[in-house]
Protein backbone atom coordinates (compact mmCIF):
# COMPACT_ATOMS: atom_id res chain seq x y z
CA UNK A 1 0.00 0.00 0.00
CA UNK A 2 1.04 3.42 -0.43
CA UNK A 3 2.20 5.56 2.25
CA UNK A 4 1.65 8.48 0.56
CA UNK A 5 3.03 10.62 -2.96
CA UNK A 6 6.41 10.05 -3.22
CA UNK A 7 6.95 11.14 -6.93
CA UNK A 8 5.54 14.56 -8.57
CA UNK A 9 5.81 14.94 -12.41
CA UNK A 10 5.45 18.14 -13.33
CA UNK A 11 6.23 17.91 -16.97
CA UNK A 12 3.26 19.04 -19.14
CA UNK A 13 0.86 16.44 -20.92
CA UNK A 14 2.20 14.94 -24.24
CA UNK A 15 5.93 14.74 -22.87
CA UNK A 16 5.84 10.98 -21.92
CA UNK A 17 3.53 11.38 -18.83
CA UNK A 18 1.17 7.96 -19.99
CA UNK A 19 4.96 6.16 -20.25
CA UNK A 20 5.99 7.30 -16.73
CA UNK A 21 2.67 7.06 -15.23
CA UNK A 22 2.94 3.09 -16.45
CA UNK A 23 6.80 3.14 -15.30
CA UNK A 24 6.08 4.55 -11.96
CA UNK A 25 2.99 2.34 -11.17
CA UNK A 26 5.59 -1.13 -11.74
CA UNK A 27 8.11 0.26 -9.23
CA UNK A 28 6.07 2.46 -6.60
CA UNK A 29 4.20 0.70 -3.96
CA UNK A 30 0.94 2.85 -5.08
CA UNK A 31 -0.82 3.58 -7.99
CA UNK A 32 -0.10 7.07 -10.23
CA UNK A 33 -2.40 9.66 -10.63
CA UNK A 34 -3.23 10.89 -14.42
CA UNK A 35 -5.63 12.83 -16.40
CA UNK A 36 -7.39 9.32 -17.33
CA UNK A 37 -7.67 8.85 -13.61
CA UNK A 38 -9.25 12.04 -12.99
CA UNK A 39 -11.98 11.06 -15.89
CA UNK A 40 -12.61 7.82 -14.46
CA UNK A 41 -13.33 10.10 -11.39
CA UNK A 42 -15.47 12.10 -13.01
CA UNK A 43 -18.61 11.52 -11.49
CA UNK A 44 -17.28 11.11 -8.13
CA UNK A 45 -18.84 13.69 -5.85
CA UNK A 46 -15.54 13.68 -3.71
CA UNK A 47 -13.44 14.00 -6.79
CA UNK A 48 -15.21 17.13 -7.67
CA UNK A 49 -15.63 18.37 -4.33
CA UNK A 50 -11.46 18.20 -4.06
CA UNK A 51 -10.92 19.40 -7.68
CA UNK A 52 -12.83 22.51 -6.31
CA UNK A 53 -11.15 23.59 -3.51
CA UNK A 54 -7.72 23.36 -5.71
CA UNK A 55 -9.07 25.82 -8.12
CA UNK A 56 -10.55 27.90 -5.32
CA UNK A 57 -7.07 27.47 -3.47
CA UNK A 58 -9.09 26.71 -0.48
CA UNK A 59 -7.50 22.98 -0.14
CA UNK A 60 -5.17 22.73 3.00
CA UNK A 61 -2.09 20.34 2.78
CA UNK A 62 -4.14 17.67 4.76
CA UNK A 63 -6.61 18.07 2.30
CA UNK A 64 -4.24 17.31 -0.79
CA UNK A 65 -2.54 14.60 1.13
CA UNK A 66 -5.67 12.90 2.38
CA UNK A 67 -7.07 12.89 -1.25
CA UNK A 68 -3.85 11.01 -2.94
CA UNK A 69 -3.21 8.56 0.16
CA UNK A 70 -6.75 7.04 1.22
CA UNK A 71 -7.16 6.22 -2.87
CA UNK A 72 -3.52 4.40 -2.58
CA UNK A 73 -1.75 6.91 -4.91
CA UNK A 74 2.66 7.05 -4.62
CA UNK A 75 3.02 9.71 -7.82
CA UNK A 76 1.19 12.09 -9.84
CA UNK A 77 1.37 13.33 -13.15
CA UNK A 78 -0.18 15.09 -16.57
CA UNK A 79 -3.21 17.52 -16.10
CA UNK A 80 -4.66 18.90 -13.90
CA UNK A 81 -2.22 17.97 -11.25
CA UNK A 82 0.85 19.80 -13.05
CA UNK A 83 -1.57 23.01 -12.94
CA UNK A 84 -1.85 23.12 -8.83
CA UNK A 85 1.67 21.55 -8.61
CA UNK A 86 3.09 24.70 -6.27
CA UNK A 87 -0.22 23.48 -4.01
CA UNK A 88 0.96 19.88 -3.91
CA UNK A 89 4.83 20.07 -4.00
CA UNK A 90 4.36 22.18 -0.77
CA UNK A 91 1.89 19.46 1.25
CA UNK A 92 4.76 16.72 -0.05
CA UNK A 93 7.81 18.88 0.70
CA UNK A 94 10.01 15.07 0.52
CA UNK A 95 8.47 13.82 -2.60
CA UNK A 96 10.96 13.77 -5.81
CA UNK A 97 10.32 15.98 -8.73
CA UNK A 98 10.66 14.44 -12.20
CA UNK A 99 9.91 16.68 -14.72
CA UNK A 100 9.30 15.20 -18.58
CA UNK A 101 10.89 16.65 -21.37
CA UNK A 102 10.44 16.18 -25.68
CA UNK A 103 11.25 18.20 -28.42
CA UNK A 104 9.04 21.00 -28.40
CA UNK A 105 8.11 21.51 -31.61
CA UNK A 106 7.08 17.47 -31.65
CA UNK A 107 4.77 18.26 -28.44
CA UNK A 108 3.01 21.04 -30.16
CA UNK A 109 2.35 18.27 -32.91
CA UNK A 110 0.88 16.05 -30.67
CA UNK A 111 -1.29 18.42 -28.11
CA UNK A 112 -2.91 20.21 -31.58
CA UNK A 113 -3.61 16.63 -32.95
CA UNK A 114 -4.93 15.16 -29.22
CA UNK A 115 -5.91 17.47 -26.80
CA UNK A 116 -6.38 21.04 -28.54
CA UNK A 117 -9.53 20.05 -30.87
CA UNK A 118 -11.05 18.08 -28.32
CA UNK A 119 -10.64 20.35 -25.43
CA UNK A 120 -12.02 23.48 -27.50
CA UNK A 121 -15.17 20.98 -28.76
CA UNK A 122 -16.06 20.70 -24.79
CA UNK A 123 -15.50 24.18 -24.25
CA UNK A 124 -17.33 25.34 -27.55
CA UNK A 125 -20.80 23.37 -26.86
CA UNK A 126 -20.24 23.48 -22.64
CA UNK A 127 -24.31 24.24 -23.08
CA UNK A 128 -25.36 21.50 -24.68
CA UNK A 129 -22.69 19.11 -22.08
CA UNK A 130 -24.63 19.99 -19.49
CA UNK A 131 -27.72 19.50 -20.65
CA UNK A 132 -26.56 15.88 -22.06
CA UNK A 133 -25.34 15.13 -18.23
CA UNK A 134 -28.21 16.76 -16.47
CA UNK A 135 -31.03 14.63 -18.38
CA UNK A 136 -28.03 11.39 -17.75
CA UNK A 137 -27.69 12.04 -14.09
CA UNK A 138 -28.97 15.23 -13.03
CA UNK A 139 -25.86 16.79 -12.26
CA UNK A 140 -23.74 18.93 -14.29
CA UNK A 141 -20.40 18.60 -11.95
CA UNK A 142 -18.71 16.87 -14.74
CA UNK A 143 -18.48 19.71 -17.01
CA UNK A 144 -17.06 22.04 -14.17
CA UNK A 145 -14.41 18.88 -14.04
CA UNK A 146 -13.61 18.94 -17.61
CA UNK A 147 -12.98 22.72 -17.49
CA UNK A 148 -10.32 22.05 -14.76
CA UNK A 149 -8.72 19.14 -17.09
CA UNK A 150 -8.44 21.17 -19.86
CA UNK A 151 -7.85 24.83 -18.44
CA UNK A 152 -4.26 24.73 -19.40
CA UNK A 153 -4.87 23.03 -22.76
CA UNK A 154 -8.05 26.24 -23.83
CA UNK A 155 -5.16 28.77 -22.47
CA UNK A 156 -4.63 31.38 -25.35
CA UNK A 157 -0.40 30.84 -25.15
CA UNK A 158 -1.50 27.22 -27.01
CA UNK A 159 -3.44 27.69 -29.51
CA UNK A 160 -0.81 28.84 -32.12
CA UNK A 161 2.56 26.59 -32.41
CA UNK A 162 5.07 30.27 -32.05
CA UNK A 163 3.40 30.81 -28.62
CA UNK A 164 3.22 27.58 -27.59
CA UNK A 165 6.67 26.68 -27.72
CA UNK A 166 7.25 29.85 -26.08
CA UNK A 167 5.09 28.72 -23.14
CA UNK A 168 6.90 25.38 -23.47
CA UNK A 169 10.23 26.54 -22.61
CA UNK A 170 8.27 29.14 -19.85
CA UNK A 171 7.07 26.22 -17.90
CA UNK A 172 10.55 24.25 -17.65
CA UNK A 173 12.20 27.36 -16.86
CA UNK A 174 9.93 27.92 -14.10
CA UNK A 175 10.20 24.44 -12.53
CA UNK A 176 14.33 24.40 -13.34
CA UNK A 177 14.18 27.74 -10.89
CA UNK A 178 11.97 26.58 -8.69
CA UNK A 179 12.84 22.80 -7.60
CA UNK A 180 16.58 22.64 -6.22
CA UNK A 181 18.50 20.58 -8.61
CA UNK A 182 19.27 18.05 -6.40
CA UNK A 183 15.64 17.07 -6.27
CA UNK A 184 14.82 17.13 -9.88
CA UNK A 185 15.16 14.55 -12.84
CA UNK A 186 14.85 16.12 -16.25
CA UNK A 187 13.73 12.89 -18.19
CA UNK A 188 13.31 11.72 -21.28
CA UNK A 189 11.38 8.69 -21.28
CA UNK A 190 13.26 7.20 -24.25
CA UNK A 191 16.03 7.23 -21.59
CA UNK A 192 14.38 4.22 -20.07
CA UNK A 193 14.58 2.35 -16.97
CA UNK A 194 18.23 3.84 -15.83
CA UNK A 195 18.26 7.32 -14.86
CA UNK A 196 14.40 7.04 -13.74
CA UNK A 197 15.58 4.06 -11.23
CA UNK A 198 18.79 5.65 -10.20
CA UNK A 199 16.86 8.85 -9.15
CA UNK A 200 14.30 7.06 -7.34
CA UNK A 201 16.79 4.83 -5.69
CA UNK A 202 14.56 1.71 -6.63
CA UNK A 203 15.58 -1.44 -8.14
CA UNK A 204 15.43 -1.68 -11.70
CA UNK A 205 12.52 -4.03 -13.28
CA UNK A 206 13.45 -6.54 -15.56
CA UNK A 207 10.96 -5.95 -17.91
CA UNK A 208 10.71 -3.57 -20.81
CA UNK A 209 10.51 0.27 -20.01
CA UNK A 210 6.62 0.60 -21.22
CA UNK A 211 6.28 2.41 -24.59
CA UNK A 212 2.37 4.16 -24.55
CA UNK A 213 0.70 6.63 -26.24
CA UNK A 214 -2.40 7.59 -25.76
CA UNK A 215 -2.74 9.59 -28.82
CA UNK A 216 -5.40 7.08 -30.79
CA UNK A 217 -7.43 6.71 -28.13
CA UNK A 218 -7.68 10.80 -27.55
CA UNK A 219 -8.83 11.18 -31.15
CA UNK A 220 -11.17 8.89 -30.70
CA UNK A 221 -12.94 10.72 -27.93
CA UNK A 222 -12.96 13.47 -30.13
CA UNK A 223 -15.03 11.45 -32.72
CA UNK A 224 -17.13 10.52 -30.47
CA UNK A 225 -17.72 13.92 -29.15
CA UNK A 226 -18.27 15.31 -32.17
CA UNK A 227 -20.92 12.33 -33.15
CA UNK A 228 -22.63 13.08 -29.53
CA UNK A 229 -23.12 16.99 -30.52
CA UNK A 230 -24.48 16.09 -33.86
CA UNK A 231 -27.30 13.27 -32.30
CA UNK A 232 -28.06 16.34 -29.38
CA UNK A 233 -28.12 19.02 -32.06
CA UNK A 234 -30.93 16.57 -34.68
CA UNK A 235 -32.79 15.69 -31.16
CA UNK A 236 -32.60 19.41 -29.84
CA UNK A 237 -34.02 20.85 -33.03
CA UNK A 238 -35.63 18.03 -33.79
CA UNK A 239 -37.90 18.33 -31.23
CA UNK A 240 -38.27 22.26 -31.15
CA UNK A 241 -39.61 21.69 -35.45
CA UNK A 242 -42.05 19.72 -34.09
CA UNK A 243 -43.39 21.97 -31.65
CA UNK A 244 -43.47 25.33 -34.41
CA UNK A 245 -45.30 22.96 -36.46
CA UNK A 246 -47.66 21.84 -33.82
CA UNK A 247 -48.10 25.56 -32.65
CA UNK A 248 -48.87 26.48 -36.35
CA UNK A 249 -51.25 24.00 -36.87
CA UNK A 250 -53.21 24.80 -33.74
CA UNK A 251 -53.11 28.14 -35.10
CA UNK A 252 -54.64 27.53 -38.36
CA UNK A 253 -57.42 24.94 -36.65
CA UNK A 254 -58.49 27.99 -34.67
Amino acid sequence: PSHGIEVICLGLSRTGTSSLKAALSIILPGKTFHAMDFLNQINNEESYNFWKSMKDESATKEDICNFFTTHNYSAVCDIPCNIYWRDIVKAHPNAKIILTTRDPVEWYKSINKALIPIASQIKRWTWLCRLVCYIFYRKCCQIDLLGILFHQINSKALQQESSAIEFYHEWNDDILASIPSNNLLVFDVRSGWGPLCEFLEYPQPKQDFPRLNDAAALVKHQRYVSLLVSLVLVFVFGIFGTLVLLVLALGILA
